[in-house]
């Protein structure tokens, strides 16, 4: 019998190729999460017994730089492909490259167009003047603002063209990357713990003010951080795995709370559920007009890779 992982490889990224009584093999690639237990990429848990393992290594991953590494076009629509997937819309539509999507209670990134394809439109399929009649039409069905979302400077003339037609700036947000190897653990006062669900929990929601977004976060397999000062909930935090990116959403602190620190150690310990994941790449969005957010994020080493910028037709 080959000797199984143990202690001492908890947390790292290992394959592990398993045989059965049967003569069934399986093999399971993920971060061991206890010695019987492994996360898989999708953040779900397998669980197997060590007496089947046939042969186990653990996975070296070779860091890439996040933001670089391929033209900025692919990059852009790499990421805003990740955003989209780990936030699903309650309803979405192909309208040639564009992704429509529509959601009850959410704003902006669940109501809104995504342009997927090539410059300078996106290729909606259609000439520009008709796709966005039809874009329209189409949130004016769901009850909704139509809403373009435009990655820049991808799609420089598509936003200069929806400026002629009226359709006016609601949001500019920055797109930010990071790298988790980069982002030092944080040291934290006594009285801070940590905790982490795999669900989004009544009393993380009860926090964060907000409930309508918990069924599209419910929708795709995420991590929930909190964290609580003398016991009581004060900051949480959402991440999302989908290829190589950790996606960080519903980042929050209550305000009687802000400006202790506890932005920062939120962060610090959703970029260690990263590393301990197995995922070094991380992106956010925050609001370019929040600068306390977005001098938090520059001093833990996140740089801006793109912007977006959300249209509305009033």
């Amino acid at each position: 019998m080959i000797s199984p992982p143990g202690a001492s490889q908890i947390g790292a990224r290992l394959t592990i190729a398993l045989r059965d009584s049967q003569g069934n093999t399986e093999e399971l690639l993920g971060v061991l999460h206890d010695v019987r237990t492994i996360r898989k990429r999708d953040g779900s848990l397998a669980t197997f017994n060590p007496e089947s393992i046939t042969q186990w290594r653990v996975v070296k991953k070779v860091s890439a730089k996040a933001g670089f590494g391929a033209p900025l076009s692919m990059r852009i629509r790499e990421l805003e492909a990740a955003a989209s997937t780990t936030w699903p819309a309650d309803v979405t539509a192909e309208y040639g490259k564009w992704l429509l999507r529509a959601s009850v209670g959410d704003t902006f990134q669940g109501n809104s167009v995504l342009p997927m394809g090539a410059r300078p439109f996106g290729d909606p399929g259609k000439e520009i003047d008709q796709a966005l009649l039809d874009v329209a039409a189409f949130y004016q069905r769901h009850g909704l603002q139509p809403t373009i979302q435009v990655p820049l400077p991808a799609y420089t003339k598509l936003d200069e063209y929806l400026d002629t037609q009226g359709w006016q700036v609601a949001a500019d947000l920055q797109f930010m990357v990071s790298n988790a190897s980069e982002i030092q653990p944080s040291t934290r006062d006594v009285r801070f713990t940590v905790e982490i669900s795999d669900e989004p929990t009544p009393e993380l929601l009860e926090v964060q003010g907000d409930k309508a977004c918990a069924e599209i976060m419910r929708r795709y397999c995420a991590r929930y951080l909190s964290v609580l000062l003398e016991g009581q909930r004060v900051a949480t935090g959402r991440i999302a795995f989908t290829g190589s990116w950790g996606v960080l959403t519903r980042l929050y602190v209550h305000p009687q709370y802000r400006g202790r620190g506890l932005g920062r150690i939120l962060m610090c310990e959703l970029a260690n559920v990263s590393r301990v994941q197995g995922c070094d790449q991380l992106t956010l969005q925050v609001d370019s007009s929040n600068s306390p957010a977005v001098s938090l994020c520059a001093s833990l080493g996140f740089r801006l890779h793109h912007r977006d910028r959300y249209r509305v037709l009033h």
